[in-house]
Parts: structure tokens; sequence; C-alpha cells
């Protein structure tokens, strides 16, 4: 096969895997929409009676009514009467004329999609339970946002692969222009040499030909392409997983609320109390996730000379008002000035003084250093506690990763900790590691970039 050919091949191949790509990616996109849809539909099933009695019972009065329908705004919820008659107590804000048609068949406690007979949509995703009294309720929500999400979805992946497939064709013609053109000379001086023409001369390319280089930047873009969408991929599931729990927590809550699960103030309070820890909890992961995409978006701050003595010195005061009962020492003997920003440098050290403080004994000693090693700032945070296994050490500054010894969720971290320290450092033109064994403790350390002693 030509290398036109193969070039062509390959295009239609990355046409056909874009077009692939795109149809996966929309048909997951809209599963995991639906799938959040029909969660709201299910979480509402449990409380189907209680909250159809409160519409039933409220519907003369108009204050209360109001009330329960600001409370269900963007909810359909009807009922079917034992003798066949339909009635409908809210309707969506966005759609007050909608009313679905209901399947021939009732189908219990499994949400599905149906047409509707009025209203400005055309379909709705509702489920239908059986209450007590035999008639039906039907809680629905319009499927208009979720056809949006996908319909706008479907559109930048369209401009996406467009763009992506002009600049592949534009690649293309360029190779097939540039680059076939001396291919075919140096055929035709290869096939002069077999003739016997010996006074040809091929000119091989080297390693700075255009087509070498091209070759060289298509695999490097790609293979960077790949580590990226890789990257960003798992950085996102794990961002997602962790989120995910204080927000199913907070779901779980307001459903139980939803439900009338509170009957005592103490247990309101310490579900108050619980969801405000998972609000803080999901806020400090926000937090560092933002300040992670800063650091990779823009790189730290213009650095400044610091003196690291006297910062070691402070973070000692701080673990000593923290733990009172720590023994706690600073080994600094000679003025040391690293070129980071303060504010960074604090919050690293922090990092590594609050795995200290968190992961061992309230007795265990933690030290903190402060040297030049080779013409460069160091700082270490020693501690003799448990010490980490040797297969979690090389991942430890990855985000959102916990070694399995004692390091959990319970303990108050959210795997981003570390992975700061590895950004800001990366950031400033530093190095940084962990050296530790099990049993006899472990030192976090770094390295930065020294400047002169004025």
């Amino acid at each position: 096969m030509s290398l036109r050919s193969r070039l062509i091949a390959a295009f239609v191949a990355v046409f056909v895997l874009l077009g692939v790509s795109s149809v996966v990616v929309t048909l997951v996109q809209r599963s995991y929409l639906m799938g959040q849809v029909d969660q709201q539909l299910t979480n509402l099933t449990p409380a189907a009676g209680a909250v159809i009695s409160r519409l039933a019972n409220n519907a003369t009065r108009p204050n209360a009514q109001s009330a329960l329908q600001s409370e269900f705004s963007e909810f359909y919820i009807g009922r079917v009467a034992p003798d066949g008659r339909m009635q409908t107590f809210v309707a969506p804000v966005s759609d007050p004329e909608l009313v679905p048609e209901l399947p021939t068949v009732p189908v219990y406690g499994t949400p599905l999609t149906v047409r509707t007979s009025g209203g400005s949509v055309n379909r709705v995703r509702i489920i239908e339970t059986r209450l007590n009294d035999g008639s039906i309720s039907i809680f629905g929500v319009s499927m208009s946002a979720t056809e949006a999400a996908i319909r706008r979805l479907i559109i930048t992946e369209g401009i996406a692969s467009l763009i992506v497939l002009s600049v592949m064709g534009l690649v293309v013609f360029w190779v097939v222009r540039l680059g076939i053109r001396p291919i075919r000379r140096m055929t035709e001086a290869a096939d002069a040499i077999s003739a016997g023409s010996i006074d040809t001369r091929v000119d091989v390319p080297s390693d700075g030909t255009e087509a070498a280089r091209l070759g060289h930047a298509l695999n490097t873009m790609i293979d960077t392409t790949r580590a990226t969408e890789t990257r960003l991929r798992q950085f996102v599931s794990d961002a997602s997983h962790e989120l995910r729990t204080p927000l199913t927590t907070l779901r779980g809550y307001t459903a139980l609320y939803e439900a009338g699960g509170f009957e005592r103030k103490e247990d309101l309070d310490d579900a108050m109390r619980r969801m405000g820890n998972e609000a803080a909890r999901m806020g400090r992961i926000v937090d560092d996730l933002l300040l992670l995409a800063k650091l990779d978006e823009h790189g730290a701050p213009a650095p400044e000379p610091v003196e690291l003595g006297g910062v070691l010195r402070d973070l000692a005061s701080d673990i000593t008002v923290v733990q009172p009962g720590r023994p706690v020492s600073v080994e600094c003997p000679e003025p040391v000035i690293a070129l980071i920003d303060r504010d960074h440098l604090t919050q690293t050290i922090t990092a590594f003084t609050t795995n200290a403080l968190r992961y061992t004994d309230a007795t265990a000693e933690i030290i903190l250093r402060a040297s030049v090693s080779k013409g460069r700032a160091r700082v270490e945070v020693s501690d003799r506690g448990p010490g980490i296994v040797e297969a979690d050490l090389p991942r430890l500054f990855d985000r959102f990763y916990r070694a399995d010894s004692g390091r959990s969720r319970a303990a108050g971290g959210n795997g981003l900790g570390l992975a700061i320290v590895a950004s800001i450092i990366s950031s400033n033109h530093g190095t940084y590691g962990v050296n530790s064994v099990v049993g006899l403790g472990s030192t976090f350390w770094f390295e930065l970039p020294t400047a002169p002693i004025s």
C-alpha cells in the first residue's frame, strides 16, 4: 500500500473513530442524565402516599397548596383515581399545561418515558406508584432539559469533530504535497541506481528534515493528547467519586426530611450538623481543586527570597498549640534562603506537618529541618510514626491517592494535600519526595532554588 493510500485510510479511520466515539459519548451521557432524572423520581416514590395526601387535603387551601407547588415546582404530580379519573395537583412552572399520556397497563416503580397530551414539551419521564386507597400516584419530570443537554453535546461533538477533521485534512494535504514528492524523487534515484547509474546519489533525509520533524511532531502530539485525556478522565472520575459521597449524604437526609423522618428535634439537629460537615468537606475539596487548576494553568506566583528557619519555627509553634504534648524540634543551624512565594511555602510545609499530626501518635516526635544540599535549599519534615509501606510511596503525591495503611477519609483528608505540594514545588522548579520505613517513621522533603544571603 502506497503512502498516499495509507494517509487516506488513516483519515477515514479517524473519521470513523470520531463518529463512533461521538455516538458512544452521547449514549453514555444520555444514560447518565436519564439516571439522574430516574433517581429524582425514585427518591420521591417512598413518600408518594404522603405527598399525594398532602396535596389532596390542601387542594382547597390556596396558601398551603401554593407552598407545596413551590416545593415541587419542577415536577408533575397527579393521581389516577380508582374510577380512572385523572387529577393533576402540580405541573412544572415552566410548562403548566403539561399532561402525560399514561400507558394502558400501569408500570409500578419503574421510570418510563411517555408522550404528552398537553403542554409545550413532547415527552416526560414518569414513575407510577399504587397507593393504599387503590389510586395511582404519578410523578413526572419534563425531558426538555435532558434533551436540550444532549442536543448541545451533539452540536459540540460535531464542531469538535469538524475541527479535528479539518486539521487532519490539512495535515494530510501537507504531507502528500511536501512529503510524497521527495519520496518519489528518492524512489526514482533508487531505480536509477538499480539500472546501473552509479553516479546517482540518494539524498537520505536526516532527523532534521521536514518529514522527520513532522513524524516526531505528530507522535509527540498524539502521545501528549492521549496522556492529557487519560489524566483528565482519571481526574474527573476521582473528583466525581470524592464528591459523590457527600452529595449522596445530603440527598439522603433531604429525602428523609421530606418523608417526615425527623420526628424529634434532636434528630433534626444531628442531621443538620452532619449535612453541614459534608457541605464543608465538599467546600474543601472544591477549594483544593481550584488551587490545583490555578497552578496548572498559571503556575506559581513570582518567587521571593524566604528564610526557611523562621517559617519552620513558626510552624513548630503552631504544632505546639494544636497538640501541646507533642514533641517537636527545629534543626536549622544556618540561614537558608529559598526562592518561593511565602504563602505557598507555608502551605507546602503545613501539608507535611498535617500528615504527621494526623497519622502518628500524639507522643511521636516531629522534626523540621532546613539545610543547603548541593546548592539547593532542602526542607524535611520527619516523624517517628508507623511509616508507609513501600508499595504506596511512588503514588503518594498523586491526586486523590490515599495509602492503604490508616490513611482514609475518616482521618479527615481528601487526597489532595500532597498533590498540591507536588504542583507548588514543580511550579517553582523544585523536587520533592518521601523516605519511609515501616515501624520507624517517614521523612517528607522538597528542594528549591536558593537565593544569596543578603
